[in-house]
C-alpha cells in the first residue's frame, strides 16, 4: 500500500525528513512565505512553511519545553518575535510571574491558520489570554519604533531566509539589546548545532559580543522533527 509521505529537504546535508500523513488541511500562499498543514496519525496536524517543519499539535513540547526553562524567572514582560501560531506565547501565559507577552509576528495568515487548526494553543482562560498582545508587523520595524523594554526577547523564527534573514542581522541583535532592560535576556533560536555552526550559530554569538551582549551560551536539545534531530537556541545577557 502506497504511504503518503511529506518530505521536507536540507541542502547543507543533503538529507530529507519524511513524515506519513493522511491528507492535506490546508495549502496557501501568504504575502509572505507558503503554508501547508496536514493531518497525520502520529503527530496530529501539522504545519510547515516554506517546506520547513514549523509546528505539530503533539511532540512539540521538545521545543517549547527548552525555551521555557530559559527564561529568566523574574522575567515580566515579554517580546516574542514570530511565534504567531500561539503556541509559545500559550505556555508562558501560565507564568504567574509573567504580566504582558507581546507577540509580534509578521504574517497574518500564520494566526488566522494556526487558530483553525491548533486551537489547543488559543483555548486559553481571559486572565490568560488577557496577557498577550498580537501584533502584526515586521519584527525589525517594531523594534526600531518600540519604546517599551522587556526582561526578554524570544526570537521564535524561521531560519534566516528571504523575509526572515533580517532577524539573524547585527541590526536586529542591536535592536534587541536596545528593548532589553539591564539584565534582560534574549534567547534566539539558531539552527542545528550539527550543519549550521560555521552559519548560523557562530555569526550569532559574533553578532551578540559585537552588540555589547555578555554571557553568551549555546543551548542544544533533542528535536525529532526538525533536520538532524537537533536543534538549539542561543541566549545572551544584557549587562
Amino acid at each position: 500500500m502506497k504511504k503518503n509521505i511529506f518530505y521536507e529537504h536540507d541542502d547543507t546535508t543533503r538529507t530529507s525528513i519524511g513524515v506519513e500523513y493522511e491528507k492535506y488541511l490546508h495549502q496557501s500562499q501568504s504575502k509572505y512565505q507558503n503554508i501547508v498543514v496536514i493531518k497525520t496519525n502520529r503527530y496530529g496536524n501539522a504545519m510547515y512553511l516554506d517546506g520547513c517543519f514549523m509546528l505539530s499539535e503533539k511532540n512539540q513540547d521538545f521545543y517549547h519545553d527548552a525555551c521555557k526553562h530559559l527564561i529568566p524567572v523574574a522575567a515580566r514582560r515579554i517580546l516574542i518575535v514570530g511565534g504567531g501560531d500561539h503556541a509559545l506565547a500559550s505556555m508562558i501565559s501560565n507564568f504567574s510571574t509573567v504580566n504582558e507577552i507581546d507577540v509580534v509576528e509578521i504574517d497574518s495568515d500564520v494566526v488566522t491558520i494556526s487558530r483553525k487548526y491548533f486551537p489547543k494553543f488559543f483555548k486559553l482562560s481571559k486572565k490568560l489570554q488577557a496577557k498577550i498582545n498580537v501584533i502584526i508587523e515586521d519584527g525589525m520595524q517594531y523594534l526600531k519604533e518600540n519604546n517599551k523594554k522587556y526582561d526578554c526577547i524570544i526570537v521564535d523564527s524561521t531560519d534566516p531566509v528571504d523575509n526572515a534573514k533580517v532577524l539573524f542581522s547585527k541590526l536586529f541583535i542591536i535592536a534587541c539589546f536596545g528593548s532589553l532592560k539591564s539584565g534582560g535576556l534574549l534567547i534566539q533560536q539558531s539552527g542545528s548545532p550539527i550543519k549550521d555552526v560555521a552559519q548560523i550559530i557562530n555569526p550569532l554569538k559574533r553578532k551578540c559580543k559585537d552588540a555589547g551582549f555578555k554571557k553568551i551560551e549555546l543551548h542544544t536539545f533533542s528535536m525529532p522533527l526538525y533536520p538532524t534531530g537537533t536543534w538549539s537556541f542561543i541566549t545572551a545577557k544584557r549587562a
